[in-house]
Order: structure tokens, then sequence, then C-alpha cells
């Protein structure tokens, strides 16, 4: 797979969880997906990107997504 920008959408499989974190790296919510969603990339992290689903920002494990192909 590519290295996905900021701007791509990556395909998420249900089951899949999302969280977000405080400002000094600890998990404040998580939620798992029931069902799959292509969602937008809004930040590159190291490990994770950051995404907007619902209207909010989450961060998901890059290694649990997959590339979104035309």
């Amino acid at each position: 797979m590519k290295r996905l920008s900021k701007g791509d959408l990556v395909y998420v499989p249900s089951g899949a969880t999302l969280f977000t974190n405080d400002k000094d790296g600890t998990v404040r919510k998580i939620m798992k997906l029931s069902q799959p969603v292509n969602l937008l990339i809004t930040q590159l992290e190291e490990t994770n990107y950051e995404v907007l689903y619902e209207g909010e920002k989450w961060l998901i494990e890059q290694r649990k997504t997959y590339e979104v192909l035309e």
C-alpha cells in the first residue's frame, strides 16, 4: 500500500476501533464501528491517521485501514 496523505480517503472495516487522545496522549474516548466506512484523513501521525467521522476528529491505527481505489 502506498503512503497515504492528508485529504485521501481510507476504507475502515466494521469492528475497527476509533479513539481520541488527551494532550498527554492518554486515550479519552473509544468507539467501535458497527459498519464499514470510508473516512477522510485530516492529519498524519507516526502510526495513526486522524480521520473525520460524523463531524468529529478521531484517530485510527494506520494498519487497520485500507487504501480506497478509484
